[in-house]
């Protein structure tokens, strides 16, 4: 039987193949609508990084580039990954924080070394809505 034959396409190839899968763009990050554009159902972008290792090596950069917490679980896993691996606060370029999340907000935040853009939306709708009723 014939091994497979692989082919080790370079990072940058790779990187180019993988960002559209793996982009958010400025619209979204930036949108300040009530109904969050990534309150939607989206697969998980994080499947790329278990096909092998060189998609793990180049995409992980690419995933973290912009992180959107929209829940305390969310913050949370931020949290226990970059207490583990704090070299992955380095790949984080954009933030957008859709509450607060408590102490796990303070590692996510001290963590991001070269961040661009950040774009904290806090809903005070729901909270003044509920003090009118």
């Amino acid at each position: 039987m014939a091994s497979p034959r692989t082919t080790t396409l370079p990072d940058e190839i790779l990187s180019e193949i993988l960002s559209p899968a793996l982009q958010v763009s400025e619209e979204l990050f930036s949108d300040t609508s009530h109904v969050s554009p990534f309150s939607d159902y989206t697969p998980l972008t994080s499947a790329y990084l278990l096909v092998c290792k060189d998609w793990l090596r180049v995409a992980t950069p690419l995933l973290y580039s912009v992180v959107v917490l929209r829940s305390t679980p969310q913050a949370n896993a931020l949290e226990s990954v970059l207490l583990s691996h704090p070299e992955f606060g380095g790949y984080i370029k954009k933030l957008r924080v859709e509450g607060g999340y408590g102490p796990a907000m303070y590692t996510s935040l001290g963590a991001r070394l070269y961040t661009t853009d950040e774009q904290v939306v806090v809903y005070m709708y729901t909270i003044l809505q509920a003090s009118l009723s």
